[in-house]
Formats: C-alpha cells, sequence, structure tokens
C-alpha cells in the first residue's frame, strides 16, 4: 500500500550540490584564519610600543629595529621594512603599519587581504 510518490527526501547527488558550497567556504575560511591571527599579533606589537617611555627620543631606525624584534619573536613574515611608516613632529609620534597577505587558494586564484595598524603617541 505504500506508495513511490510519497516519499520524499534528499537523494545523495543533493547532498554532494549542499556540500560542495559548504566545503569551498570552509576551505576558504581555513586559509585566511592564519592570516588574521597574524592581524593581531601585528596590533598586539603596535600597541606594545605605547609601553615604552622614551620613545619620543629614539630615532626612527631605532623605532623600526623595536618594531621589528617584536615581528621576529611573535613570527610575523608578512610585513615588510616598506610597510611600515613612522611620522614623527617634536610633539607626536605615529607608526603606522600597512601591509597585505596574498593567500593562494587554487591553481591561480589567491585571496587578498590589506591590514592596516596604527598608533598615535603624544
Amino acid at each position: 500500500m505504500y506508495r513511490a510518490r510519497h516519499q520524499a527526501g534528499l537523494t545523495f547527488i543533493g547532498i554532494i550540490l549542499i556540500l560542495i558550497p559548504f566545503s569551498i567556504i570552509g576551505y576558504v575560511v581555513m586559509k585566511a584564519v592564519p592570516a588574521y591571527i597574524e592581524s593581531f599579533s601585528v596590533r598586539d606589537a603596535v600597541n606594545s610600543l605605547k609601553k615604552e617611555g622614551d620613545l619620543k627620543d629614539k630615532s626612527k631606525e631605532e623605532i623600526y629595529r623595536m618594531l621589528q624584534k617584536r615581528f621576529d619573536v611573535n613570527d610575523i613574515h608578512s610585513v615588510g621594512q616598506d610597510d611600515i611608516k613612522i611620522h614623527k613632529t617634536p610633539t607626536e609620534l605615529s607608526v603606522t603599519v600597512d601591509y597585505e597577505t596574498r593567500i593562494p587558494l587554487f591553481s591561480n586564484a589567491a585571496l587578498a587581504l590589506k591590514f592596516h595598524k596604527r598608533v598615535e603617541l603624544r
């Protein structure tokens, strides 16, 4: 008495078609998470400059070396010397880190993430 037309459900092909987009999204998220974790480390390293008392007395090269040491300790490799801008005036000091990270996804596709961190000391 049970007829086939009363049966309804998801077929194997339907399940595959649903899982493909979710797996692609999961793959992209898994590849992007380390870049965001590194971004948080960059933010912490730049913000740690606020705790330095005599930072205004130091030269730009010394500030750059201090920041580079913090990057080395935190294993940050995405930030280069060209990405760090130090603007120093007699009353104010600002350190800006603008960098871009490219994450390869598939054969010729990559995910480009831009980050901007800035700290101002008065």
